[in-house]
């Protein structure tokens, strides 16, 4: 984790004055499965934070992705997506979980990726014998789906 705030603090700093007698700073990490997310903060020439600080649109923020260290600014609709992203990474991956620990849920992976009934097995003897990780989860299931197509 510090290499990623050393990261968002160089990023930031790099920026300079973003706005008159004002500079970018960054709150606290959100974590997401593949990204660190930071709001964007004003913080006064000096670093310290106003007691009002100014009023401008433009992006809220920037995520920092975990393999690649690679920095991406988001718009406000650019973080409703990688939220939206997220629930469905956690939806998938507890789906799996339970698949993998209950068959019950065959049916829910069979619909949601249009898997014929010999498709579904192969995947499930695959996830039988995984160790399912978050992380890697999608990544998985789209090679999965793929070599198995």
């Amino acid at each position: 984790m510090q290499l990623i705030i050393k990261i968002a603090s160089e990023y930031v700093e790099s920026m300079g004055e973003v706005f008159s007698g004002y500079k970018f700073g960054f709150g606290q990490a959100k974590e997401f499965t593949s990204k660190y997310y930071f709001d964007f903060i004003f913080l006064t020439l000096d670093g310290d934070t106003p007691e009002e600080p100014p009023v401008a649109g433009g992006a809220c923020g920037f995520t920092i992705d975990k393999k690649t260290m690679k920095i991406e600014t988001l718009s406000f609709a650019d973080l409703g997506l990688l939220e939206q992203n997220e629930k469905e990474i956690n939806d998938v991956y507890y789906k799996l979980k339970d698949l993998k620990e209950n068959s019950k849920s065959l049916n829910w992976l069979k619909s949601k990726y249009q898997l014929s009934s010999p498709e579904l097995l192969k995947i499930k003897k695959v996830l039988t014998k995984t160790d399912i990780q978050k992380e890697q989860i999608i990544d998985q299931l789209n090679e999965l789906i793929t070599k198995n197509r």
